[in-house]
């Protein structure tokens, strides 16, 4: 068929090709129908499983406007035997301009309707419904599904007007990665950038936390944090994101169970000579992992103070110069009250025993992101310590960051390999220190 000049035809052209190689397949244009004849009829766009098959999977036909011309290209495909071109998987013919009430539009779908075949008119905005049947057709080859790009690639996409929300949904309908643990991860991933993925990776959540453990084997991160301690770190952004007392008091039941019974000893808990990893997290993550914990669950003062004595646990058991980075999260964690009061008397009488403390360091405790020579350029720092009508002062007002920020925050860590001072700065508890 004649090629399209319009910019409107190209680009839509250009964008069904940039999707067929994001979802893995071999694009090819103007593909003829009847290879072996001179000035074969061609179809616009072709998508083949793998370069060099004989038929494509999918076809794809772009149609200016609603002409007579347009009846024919399904035609040239469907009318031919099986032995010169076998029958796609699926054929989408996109009709961009006018058809909302034309009679061949009518034609073409009581013709071709018995076959794998559909026509979208985008001035009805049926290409909307174009992505989700082409999602739904790659399906029926694969589960695995590259979300992240995808999901990107049609967030910034020019050539079409789609509902992200929507089209996320229904991946999630369709079990795309279902096995592989990735569908959490990827929209977690996503929510640390677009907080328009958050909705949906909260309802993921909810739904993998609602029978405890069951589901956990479903979530497979690419980091650390992520693989090692994203129970707590769920349950927290839960918690930040919803108002409802009742699952909000059964979130904190859950995590407590999970601390203190879900092994014969604590999760997180001064079990030292375990593993050198084990041992490292100890040192250079469990203050960072409860700092954490402590801004996921801003306004819930006992608990705060349940991480801040469950990190003094593990503070009271290590060595003396392991000590320093632990206190200084101690800092950050306890909400700066009345009930709080104690335990910083508690972490400023420890560092001024030490004789160590730094402001700098203060203000962005380690988070796995130091190492021993840290220890040594803190070790003759002795900066005044505030006392804690300053803590009061200086204090980040709770109210200042709504649930889905902190769960966008959260996103981050558990989807980051390298924990960055900007990020810890987004967790700490103080400004201006």
């Amino acid at each position: 068929m004649p090629e399209h000049k319009l910019n409107k035809g190209i680009d839509f052209i250009n964008g069904i090709k940039d999707l067929g190689n994001l979802l893995g397949y071999h694009v090819e244009l103007e593909t003829p129908v009847s290879p072996e004849k001179d000035n074969s009829p061609a179809v616009d766009i072709a998508w083949y499983k793998e370069e060099n098959q004989k038929f494509p999977l999918f076809i794809f036909e772009i149609e200016s406007s609603a002409s007579n011309g347009m009846v024919y290209n399904p035609l040239k495909v469907f009318s031919k035997k099986n032995e010169q071109f076998e029958k796609p998987l699926f054929f989408f013919q996109i009709l961009l301009k006018g058809g909302q009430d034309s009679s061949r539009v009518e034609d073409l779908k009581n013709s071709f309707g018995n076959y794998n075949y559909r026509i979208y008119r985008t001035s009805k905005f049926e290409e909307k419904k174009m992505i989700l049947d082409v999602l739904e057709q790659h399906r029926r080859l694969t589960q695995e599904l590259n979300i992240i790009n995808l999901a990107n690639y049609l967030v910034d996409a020019n050539w079409i007007d789609i509902d992200i929300e929507e089209v996320s949904n229904h991946i999630v309908l369709l079990e795309f990665e279902k096995n592989s643990g990735d569908l959490l991860s990827s929209f977690i991933v996503l929510s640390s950038i677009n907080k328009s993925f958050i909705p949906l990776s909260l309802n993921l959540l909810e739904n993998i936390h609602i029978d405890f453990f069951s589901n956990l084997n479903r979530v497979n991160y690419k980091t650390y944090l992520g693989n090692s301690w994203c129970f707590p770190i769920h349950l927290g952004m839960i918690y930040s994101s919803i108002d409802d007392l009742y699952k909000r008091e059964k979130i904190v039941k859950q995590l407590k169970y999970w601390q203190e019974k879900n092994s014969y000893m604590t999760m997180i808990g001064p079990h030292f000579g375990l593993s050198q990893d084990y041992d490292e997290f100890l040192i250079w993550g469990s203050g960072g992992l409860f700092g954490l914990l402590s801004f996921l669950f801003y306004d819930n003062e006992d608990m705060r103070l349940y991480f801040a004595k469950e990190l003094f646990k593990i503070i009271d058991k290590s060595k003396e110069e392991y000590k320093v980075s632990n206190l200084l999260w101690i800092l950050h964690i306890f909400p700066v009250s009345v009930k709080g009061e104690k335990l910083f008397n508690k972490a400023k009488t420890e560092l001024k025993r030490i004789n160590c403390f730094s402001t700098n360091a203060f203000r962005l405790p380690p988070f796995f992101n130091a190492d021993e020579e840290w220890f040594e350029e803190i070790a003759d720092k002795n900066d005044s310590f505030p006392e804690f009508n300053e803590l009061k002062r200086i204090a980040k007002p709770a109210e200042g960051i709504d649930g889905f920020e902190r769960f966008r925050v959260a996103s981050k860590f558990l989807s980051s390999d390298y924990i960055s001072d900007e990020m810890i700065d987004e967790i700490t508890a103080y400004n201006n220190v």
